[in-house]
């Protein structure tokens, strides 16, 4: 059972769209989000149902794609590659749904201190990247790999841009991915931060790769696995 059942919140489905094949762009307005004080990189835990009517009902955590607070709208980009519950969940919604979810809240935030970033990731972590990149002031450098063994996979941010690079890569084999960032890296200057998001075993060897070899502070490294395989 949900032990903090007071912090449920609950918004209206004002949109969805299945974005490609694996992706569905949702938007939720809720006057729960009144009360944001919203850094981007901000995730939010969405309930697979009604907790207040099933209160051992599963949720799943996902990225804030992109907050707009005069509405009270906040974006998500839903990924099916695990064809899990949130998977098979999503594919039931229609707009005018109302969503349950907890406060949004969140750890892989935006911070503007470091001189340059490496944006690393898969399709799944997209939304993700976007959001950070979006957000970060115009002077600072970045280096983007965004992973796919599918051109198909690739979608556009939230303006309809695409500003980060991608690269197909079949089968996405760990060693591979890290291969081709090592010999594309830039010799940037000063301090960076890494965002190191996406399938979990890259996450590892990605990680392992510049704090081992690259010997970069581990606090700089922001590293996290946004899927698994379901079981």
């Amino acid at each position: 059972m949900h032990e903090d059942i007071i912090s449920i919140q609950q918004g209206k489905l004002i949109h969805i769209h299945q974005v490609n094949r694996h992706v569905y762009h949702l938007r939720i307005q809720s006057d729960d989000f009144k009360q944001l004080e919203y850094i981007p990189g901000f995730t939010m835990d969405i309930f697979l149902g009604d907790p207040n009517t099933q209160p051992n009902i599963d949720d799943r955590k996902y990225t804030i794609w992109n907050y707009e607070p005069i509405h009270q709208i906040i974006d998500v980009a839903i990924c099916t590659f695990s064809n899990g519950k949130g998977a098979n969940w999503v594919r039931t919604l229609e707009k005018g749904d109302t969503v349950y979810f907890k406060p949004p809240r969140g750890k892989l935030l935006l911070d503007d201190s470091a001189d340059y970033y490496l944006m690393i990731g898969d399709i799944t972590s997209l939304s993700h990247l976007y959001e950070i990149n979006r957000n970060l002031p115009l002077n600072k450098k970045v280096f983007s790999f965004i992973y796919t063994y599918n051109q198909r996979d690739i979608f556009p941010d939230i303006d309809d841009s695409f500003p980060l690079d991608y690269y197909v890569i079949n089968p996405l084999d760990p060693e591979t991915i890290k291969n081709k960032i090592v010999s594309l890296l830039p010799d940037f200057e000063g301090e960076g931060i890494a965002y190191l998001l996406g399938d979990p075993n890259t996450v590892i060897t990605l990680q392992n790769y510049f704090k081992n070899e690259r010997n970069w502070n581990p606090k700089n490294l922001k590293a996290k696995p946004f899927w698994k395989e379901a079981k």
